[in-house]
């Protein structure tokens, strides 16, 4: 032993007969050199003490802490908890019978160690061992909580338990899954993992250990909070937080968030909640998954919406817009960014005066996604004086991204302009020079070797970036397009100034609405839905128009007058009803489980995320009528052989691909094979199609497109039969509706070889698709959903039953019906 050993103050120290206390100052040496890189020489001789202290200590009062202490020191100080082990074992034997909420808690803790500490084979311990003290763990809180202790007790066991079953293991991997060795051992990480240390935990490839067992004890936790006024909150709201991606798909996840974040805002204020759920926010986005961050932004803006929490709630503004912008819903952006604005002005604080600039220059690159590439650079004007009168260095491109954003969407503005609508480009570089950005295009176009497009591939590229229609403000009519859900979506409107701020706010709540329900799944048809919007001073109901192919609809909203109040709850039914008339319509849902689905959107706080403050025309309502009729009197000519316009979705809401609602896969095995046992219905004239060379060419040809036996047997099954129902109305033209459905279900008898039959150059490859077409609002009902249109569109129908409930992939072993194989 060195004499600077000797000295140590681990080993001068002697025991006084006071474990508890003596047991205290060896902690708090311990973990100091555990935990700190530079007091690490030091921790040979503090456990050197510790093992000497366990060998007098008293069992049920130091003992386990003790042994606890050392085997954390082993394993985060050294790097091998192997020397440590018996300590382990001989912890877990003591304390898994205990009462004591503390040793509990430290067995839960040591667990977690164990696990890691296997996992990094730093140990001689087993999975056996950590699955017999996990089941022993959660036993003896489960007898614990069977005593029905006080509520701070209660709540502690909860949370314990959650803990517990909040372990995080790989997904597909067995419980005694362990990886190899690395060859080198990293330093050990910090005491206290935060969700930066971990990183995002990535749902397809972690999970918890039990998912049912975590969300139910912190669903009993979170009806215990508001009794449980003491109770510690902060751990377990840390520990959800952290796994937070693990559980987002779990029902109960935002109720439980709700709660745990309501504790903590009442224990350390509303700052404290915003920034949990900007946590959470983060981790979301950094896994892609831009919709659950949505939420968490949204709950963070109305935690800190007023008094000194106000600019939290605008950076959740800020952070809201930035999310709309990535999922291409433009208009629900600029919404939010013109509150950003609305509500810094109006707060009178010249602090917050660069969230004004920063707002209108985030709505001018707003209305460049939404393809109001003239509108833009209009607004650009208002952003720039802004930008010069509230922020410091304003010019400086690399420190204001939005500024830079917005002097790209002016060169780009400017080069389709000069490709395509070169009679507009005077209209652009008059709005530079007076803006002063026009130094600055010029450079920057300089520096691009740009290559000449056709109208064709600008929209081709606009299409690919997310955005709408080029020019879309060009024109008498203006027009929107975005996609969201299955179906891609347009709407029109006049281009005069109220008319467009109607069709604006009509769009950036259709937007809005759209993100809170695709997650749900309202199991829209992938149809264009093309809505044009008209002003009413008493507006009526939207219409459906008839049309087969592209879901028309009319829709009325009342113009916005100055008293106009957005709080009102006639503001947003107003705002909402035509949305879900069209919405309900366009489901396949039976209409209550479509409602069910709104009213679990409305919980969630789908009122405060229709409206920002203010109504959006008022917020919007930035420039001139001057403006709008110098856009409208402009004639647009694009050239003819343009493709209609259709925008892309984000992939976040795309059309899912997941089974659709009501899918069962032995059900729609079952299903098949019953479309095979209708055979003798046309067992003939599938004989005497099957000897015919044009039929066989046209099936082979269906066979290349996807088409599978039982689709050619249903399309000439409704042929014949459809062809028999009118010569039995011929024969009887004044039968009514029940003997034409009774006459129907007769000719579904095995068929006779004298039964009259169409000619075969009926079943032509248009005949059969349109035959099988009409069939999709039979299997639809077989699947328990509902086609709620006046004119079906057959194409839709049949794109989302074969995405969503395999119909093109099914198929059963069967009768070779067409000869063919």
């Amino acid at each position: 032993m060195t004499e600077k050993q000797a000295g140590h103050p681990a080993r001068r120290r002697s025991f006084t007969g006071q474990p508890l206390g003596e047991f205290a100052q060896l902690r708090r040496a311990l973990r100091h050199a555990t935990f700190h890189a530079g007091a690490r020489a030091d921790l040979a001789d503090w456990l050197d003490w510790a093992h000497r202290m366990l060998q007098v200590s008293e069992p049920d009062s130091v003992r386990p802490r003790l042994q606890y202490e050392i085997a954390v020191a082993h394993l985060r100080g050294l790097g091998d908890l192997t020397p440590a082990d018996s300590l382990v074992r001989d912890f877990f034997d003591q304390t898994l019978g205990s009462s004591e909420i503390g040793l509990l808690n430290d067995a839960q803790t040591l667990l977690t160690y164990v696990h890691g500490a296997w996992a990094g084979h730093a140990t001689a311990l087993t999975a056996q061992d950590q699955e017999r003290w996990t089941g022993a763990l959660s036993a003896r809180i489960h007898s614990l909580l069977e005593e029905d202790p006080a509520v701070n007790r209660r709540s502690s066991l909860h949370a314990l338990a959650a803990h517990v079953a909040l372990r995080i293991r790989l997904v597909g991997q067995p419980v005694d899954y362990r990886p190899e060795p690395t060859a080198d051992r990293t330093e050990p990480p910090p005491h206290y993992l935060t969700a930066e240390d971990v990183g995002p935990l990535d749902p397809n490839r972690l999970t918890v250990a039990d998912l049912p067992q975590a969300m139910a004890h912190l669903q009993h936790l979170c009806d215990l909070l508001p009794e449980a006024q003491t109770f510690p909150v902060a751990s377990i709201a840390d520990a959800f937080d952290m796994v937070a991606p693990l559980l987002a798909a779990h029902a109960a996840y935002p109720q439980v968030r709700q709660a745990l974040d309501d504790a903590v805002e009442r224990t350390e204020g509303g700052i404290a909640r915003a920034r949990k759920s900007r946590n959470r926010a983060l981790q979301f986005l950094r896994l892609e998954r831009p919709l659950e961050a949505l939420g968490e932004v949204h709950t963070m803006k109305v935690s800190t919406w007023f008094g000194d929490t106000l600019p939290w709630a605008l950076r959740a503004l800020l952070m809201a817009h930035r999310l709309y912008s990535l999922l291409h819903l433009p208009l629900a952006a600029k919404q939010c960014a013109l509150a950003v604005c609305a509500a810094a002005g109006s707060s009178q604080d010249p602090a917050l005066a660069p969230f004004i600039a920063q707002g209108l220059l985030r709505a001018t690159d707003c209305d460049y996604q939404a393809g109001n590439l003239l509108t833009s650079a209009a607004l650009s004007e208002y952003a720039i004086t802004a930008q010069g009168l509230y922020v410091d260095d304003p010019w400086n491109e690399e420190e204001h991204d939005d500024f830079q954003a917005v002097v790209v969407d002016c060169s780009m503005a400017l080069l389709a302009a000069r490709q395509i609508r070169p009679r507009l480009v005077p209209i652009l570089t008059d709005v530079h020079a007076r803006t002063g950005l026009d130094a600055l295009i010029d450079t920057q176009m300089a520096a691009v070797d740009a290559p000449a497009r056709s109208e064709a591939e600008w929209m081709q590229m606009a299409i690919r970036s997310g955005c709408g229609r080029l020019f879309a403000d060009e024109g008498p009519r203006r027009a929107y397009h975005w996609a969201a859900g299955g179906p891609t979506w347009q709407a029109e409107c006049e281009n005069t100034r109220h008319a467009v701020l109607a069709c604006e706010r009509f769009v950036a709540a259709a937007q809005v609405l759209l993100a809170e329900l695709v997650p749900l799944d309202p199991l829209l048809q992938p149809a264009h839905i093309h809505i044009d919007v008209q002003l009413d001073a008493r507006p009526p109901e939207p219409q459906q128009l008839p049309d087969n192919h592209v879901s028309r609809w009319q829709v009325y909203l009342a113009p916005w007058n100055e008293e106009t109040d957005a709080q009102d709850g006639e503001y947003l039914a107003d705002l909402a009803a035509p949305l879900m008339a069209i919405l309900m319509t366009e489901s396949l849902l039976p209409q209550e489980q479509f409602m069910q689905k709104t009213r679990t959107a409305f919980e969630r706080g789908l009122n405060h995320k229709l409206i920002a403050g203010r109504a959006y025309d008022e917020l919007a309502d930035l420039l001139p009528d001057d403006h709008y009729r110098r856009l409208s009197s402009l004639r647009p000519a694009p050239p003819e052989d343009v493709f209609p316009f259709r925008a892309a979705a984000h992939p976040a809401l795309d059309l899912p691909h997941t089974p659709g609602p009501g899918y069962d896969e032995a059900s729609a095995t079952d299903a098949v094979r019953h479309r095979y046992e209708a055979l003798p219905v046309v067992r003939h004239t599938m004989k005497r199609l099957a000897a015919s060379a044009s039929f066989r060419a046209t099936a082979l040809a269906l066979r290349d497109e996807g088409w599978r036996d039982w689709h050619i047997l249903n399309a000439v099954l409704n042929i014949v039969i459809n062809f028999r129902l009118s010569l039995e109305m011929d024969a009887d033209p004044t039968a009514s509706p029940q003997n034409i459905i009774r006459k129907a279900a007769a000719l579904q008898r095995p068929e006779a070889e004298d039964d009259p039959a169409p000619s075969d150059d009926t079943f032509t490859p248009a005949a059969l698709k349109q035959a099988l077409a009409t069939s999709a609002l039979s299997t639809l009902q077989n699947l328990g959903l509902e086609s709620h249109r006046q004119t079906p569109n057959f194409q839709a129908l049949l794109e989302l039953l074969g995405t969503r409930y395999a119909y093109w992939a099914l198929d059963v072993p069967h009768e070779d019906i067409l000869g063919l194989d």
